[in-house]
């Protein structure tokens, strides 16, 4: 129980530095930034790659019509958003949507790894390109496009714990694309199953 406090606690204090962070000029223009939210102690962890309009509105990640498919693909694999950790490479809506650069990339990144190192899951889940390509930078694994990685499991020992590394498409692309909807569901079972292999969906040490 002091473990699980603690965890929240240090989740909740770098949320409010991420909220008043001005490293790079991301946050200018926006409402709120999006830190992440979810369970501090999830087995499960997923990484996107910005927020949208609505998530800058809200200030939650995924609360678009991406995150209601990533919630009935959570639910296919007996998960809600309580169970798991949704969080971001960057913390700020990036103008118009657009990607994100290399340098709001490194001046962001360090609150995402200092999530990963509280959280320790056992599961990491990228996705889309962006955060695929920066996590899987620390084996390293190179690739061109997400369809070639995609549901690959990549098991690594990544700031000094072990996690199984599962890129796959980024939601949104299978709003545009509807074929992508079968890749998305045939991932999230194969992360079912890893979840499952890796003992409970929530860490319990």
């Amino acid at each position: 129980m002091a473990e699980e406090t603690e965890s929240n606690v240090a989740i909740e204090n770098l949320a409010a530095v991420i909220g008043e962070c001005r490293k790079c000029p991301l946050w200018e223009n926006t409402h709120h930034a999006v830190p992440g939210e979810g369970n501090p102690r999830a087995g499960l962890m997923l990484i996107g790659e910005a927020p949208g309009k609505q998530e800058d509105l809200t200030g939650r990640p995924f609360v678009g019509r991406a995150g209601k498919l990533l919630e009935g693909l959570l639910s296919g694999i007996g998960l809600t958003r309580d169970d798991v950790f949704i969080a971001n490479i960057v913390k700020h809506r990036p103008p118009g949507n657009r990607d994100p650069r290399d340098e709001e990339i490194l001046a962001c990144t360090p609150y995402l790894e200092e999530q990963i190192r509280i959280i320790r899951p056992k599961v990491i889940v990228m996705l889309g390109r962006h955060s695929s390509r920066y996590i899987l930078s620390f084996l390293p694994v190179e690739f061109d496009r997400i369809t070639e990685i995609r549901g690959t499991v990549y098991p690594a020992l990544l700031f000094g714990h072990p996690v199984r590394l599962i890129p796959t498409l980024h939601p949104a692309a299978a709003l545009y694309n509807p074929g992508y909807r079968e890749s998305l569901e045939e991932d999230f079972r194969i992360i079912g199953r890893e979840l499952a292999a890796a003992g409970n969906s929530t860490r319990q040490d």
